[in-house]
Order: C-alpha cells, then structure tokens, then sequence
C-alpha cells in the first residue's frame, strides 16, 4: 500500500472512533490541518439532513487525500432512469447535468451498470469515456452502493494530468463513496418520514370530515327503531350509510360500499353522499332515481370504480320498506322463527353501464322484525384459520339478540365481526344499520 492510501486509513481510523481534540493534538501540526476537514464530513454525514452541504464537505474531504481538477457526486434518479449531479466542483455549468447524467456511455454510467469502481489512466485511451472536459487527462470512479448491494449513484474525480489515480485511491475514493451513500439515504428516509407524516396527517383530517358526515339516531319514527354504525379499516374508508327524511315522513336508509380503499374511494363515496342528497326525496319513483344516480356516477368516476347501494324508504304507518338493491349485499330480514328473507331486487352496481336499467320492491315488517343492511365487510371477514363469518353466523347472532333494541343489535355485530377477526388486520371496512319493527 501507498503512503498516501496508508495515511488515509489511518485518517479514516480516527473517524470512526470519533477521535477526540487531545487525540488530533497528538499529531503533527500538517496531520491535524489535514484530518479537520475528514471529522467535519463524517460529523456532517450521522447529523446533518442537509444533502447538497454533506456531499459538499465529502469533496472537500477528498481532495485532502485525492488531487483532483473537477469532481462530481451524482446520484440516480429511478423515476427518471438517469443520473443527477447533487455537488459538482470544476465543470462548466451545465455540462454533466444535461450531458454526462443521462447518456448511456462514459466512465460515470459504467460504474453504475457494473457496480465496480473504475481508474482511466488515459481518458482517451478508453472508447468509451465522454468528454466533459477538454482537459481532462485521466479519471476515477467508485459506485455508492447501497442497502442490499443496489447502486444509487456514483463518485467521480477527473485530473489534468496523465496517470493521476491508481488502485490504492479507488480504495480510498470508495471509502468516500460510502460516506455519500450513508448521506443520500439518510436524506432520502428523512423525505419520504416527512412525506408520510403529512399523509398521516392529512388521512387523519379526512377521516375526521368523512366521519363527521356520518348521521346521528334519526327521530320522528315511531313504529321503528334506527340504528347505525361504521368502522374503517384505514383513516378513510369506502363504506357509507344514511339516513334522509324524505317526503310523507318516510324516511329513506341507505347502504353503500364503494370498491378499493383510502382516499380515491372516500372522494367516490363523498360524490355519492352529494348525489344521494340531492335526488332522494324527488317525487319520483326509486327506480327513476337510481338511473339517474348511475348516470351520473358512470360520467364522473374512473371505469376500475364502482358503488354498489341499497336504499329503502321506511312507511312509518304502512309499516312496510320501498327498497332497491343496486348489486349491494342483500339485507337480512329476520321475523320470529320464519326462514330469513333478504332484499335483493335491484339491478346491477352503479358507475358501471350508463344505461342500466333498476327495478324496485316491496318489504313488510310485523312487529319485532328487523332488517339488517351491511357492508361485504362483515360476512366476508375471516378469522385466523381463513374462514369467513357467513350469513349463518350473521342470522343467528340476529336471532340471538333480537329482543334487543336496534343500537344493541348493530352493537353486537360489529363487536363479534372485531372479535371473529382476532389476529388478523381488518382488510375491509365494517358498516352495519339495523332497522327494527317495534
């Protein structure tokens, strides 16, 4: 090993065991002026955030060990598929930004290919080096390799003079490489931290406003008992429900899922709340509605969406439910110690063909029945062994309470779906309205 190289582990020794001031003393006047700026780069590189100023000192640092007449430190952009120079000493501006970091030749792109370090004694022995600089004679470089042996940028020295470089500064200039690797992550963990608290932060706002939309116990019903709960498995969900006084004192409840998750769904279902608002309470029939609700669903959202409904208008005195099911979970209907009915007439999701066409029925309640409207959530909710809560499990836990009121009831399903879960993370959302005949 050279005197050169061997100074620079020595140097790099002291580094790593945050060699103290009395430590630095003990050397020669020339050692210390020498190392200051080495300590500076590596205190810089576990404290500062500052990239451009980290990768800056690293240059400095270099130059005490490796002469060189223009660097660069140049990290690849994977959105772009090039190269980005972060600090570049000795180039005329804009030279390696717009030429050097994206072609696809030149010592710089053939580090990052390979991954190996490279030393060009005579630049213009080489075909394949591209010229930067008209006075360059002679270049080294070294990848900065990170987690997982993934190349994320390179290091890049260039002199005036013929044979500049050899092996023994490829060792040391890799040793810097990995300084300005251990800074680019660093640098770029602490953005997407940032990112993804801002996204927390903006989630949490969202699943408050989405949560303030949902509607409190409806009054003025007198032959029924309302009740309605919703549980997201993110900050936002895709599940919605509702309930709107509508004309006669009818009063209209609705269920709806809309597929995928988090935010692109929670503005689908916020359109929807909007639409429903605006149409439901119209003198016109539900099957009207509902074409008019597809039509402008199937104009405004992307074609992977869709919504599926079911909206049914309770007849306080008739004591009966107008309904229509677009292609959402059928209601469950459960009277005394009849076979459970569920409310399925409809037509297809809505958001899907513009021109579907929707049909409407009628349900009739006896006093203690109770209609139970849900989300895929809770019937396809899977336990540790992979099987699902069922309608089975749905009715029975309908019949075992069923002389309880509509609050307790909805209580109760969506506390045994949590608890039929157990281990496993909720993948859906959970939304359960119980409507009862008193």
């Amino acid at each position: 090993m050279s005197p050169r190289a061997a100074w620079g582990w020595e140097i790099l020794k002291l580094i790593h065991m945050e060699a103290t001031a009395e430590q630095l003393a003990t050397k020669s006047v020339s050692r210390k002026d020498r190392v200051r700026p080495l300590v500076d780069a590596f205190r810089l590189v576990t404290v500062s955030l500052d990239l451009t100023e980290t990768l800056h000192y690293i240059l400095k640092a270099v130059r005490v060990l490796i002469q060189y007449d223009a660097a660069g430190i140049y990290v690849f952009d994977q959105s772009a598929r090039s190269l980005r120079g972060y600090e570049l000493i000795g180039y005329r501006p804009g030279v390696q930004e717009t030429q050097a970091c994206c072609i696809d030749r030149g010592i710089i792109y053939q580090v990052l290919e390979t991954g190996q370090g490279v030393v060009l004694p005579d630049v213009h022995a080489d075909p394949n080096y591209y010229q930067a600089r008209e006075s360059t004679l002679s270049e080294i470089a070294a990848p900065l390799t990170g987690t997982g042996g993934k190349v994320i940028g390179v290091i890049n020295l260039e002199s005036d003079r013929q044979n500049n470089y050899s092996q023994d500064d490829l060792e040391l200039l890799s040793l810097f490489a990995s300084l300005a690797t251990i800074s680019v992550e660093k640098a770029n963990l602490h953005k997407e931290l940032v990112e993804k608290r801002r996204w927390e932060s903006e989630l949490q706002i969202a699943g408050q406003v989405m949560d303030a939309l949902l509607p409190s116990t409806p009054d003025g019903v007198r032959n029924f008992e309302v009740a309605g709960r919703s549980v997201s498995s993110t900050e936002v969900g895709g599940d919605y429900y509702d309930f709107i006084h509508v004309a006669d004192g009818r009063l209209g409840v609705i269920v709806a899922d809309v597929s995928g998750k988090g935010i692109p769904a929670a503005l689908i279902m916020a359109s929807f709340r909007a639409y429903t608002h605006a149409l439901f309470g119209i003198d016109f029939s539900l099957r009207a509605v509902f074409k008019r609700l597809n039509q402008l669903l199937t104009d405004s959202i992307e074609e992977r969406h869709f919504v599926t409904a079911f909206y049914g208008e309770v007849d306080d005195d008739g004591r009966r439910m107008f309904y229509l099911n677009a292609g959402h979970n059928p209601p469950l209907l459960v009277s005394g110690k009849e076979p459970a009915r569920f409310l399925s007439t409809g037509g297809i999701p809505l958001g899907i063909q513009r021109d579907a066409a929707y049909s409407e029925d009628i349900a009739y309640f006896n006093r203690g029945d109770v209609l139970v409207l849900y989300t895929d959530g809770v019937t396809e909710a899977e336990n540790d062994d992979g099987q699902a809560f069922g309608l089975e499990r749905l009715e029975r836990l309908v019949r075992e309470h069923i002389q309880a009121d509509a609050q307790t009831i909805c209580d109760a399903i969506v506390d045994d779906t949590k608890r039929y879960l157990g281990a496993q993370q909720r993948s859906d959302d959970v939304t359960v309205v119980v409507v009862k005949a008193k």
